[in-house]
């Protein structure tokens, strides 16, 4: 393998765990996974409530130095 093949592994692997680390904060944190919405507009809708959210209580918790989300490091 080249050196440019494992730099390319490396940067999708990095980019495959940021994704997954971002969705298990969003599921954790906000109760994504509870959503029992029949409509994909609804669920879509109820995902970027949930981020939305999950984004806000990270800015208040920078903001006031104080950590509000129990997983957030």
């Amino acid at each position: 393998m080249s050196q440019s093949s494992i730099d390319d592994v490396e940067f999708e692997s990095q980019t495959r765990w940021k994704i997954e680390d971002i969705n298990r904060e969003i599921k954790q944190l906000t109760g994504l996974e509870f959503c029992q919405c029949p409509r994909a507009r609804i669920q879509k809708n109820h995902i970027a409530c949930a981020m939305l959210a999950s984004e806000s209580f990270k800015r208040v918790s920078r903001e006031n130095g104080k950590n509000y989300l129990p997983n957030q490091i």
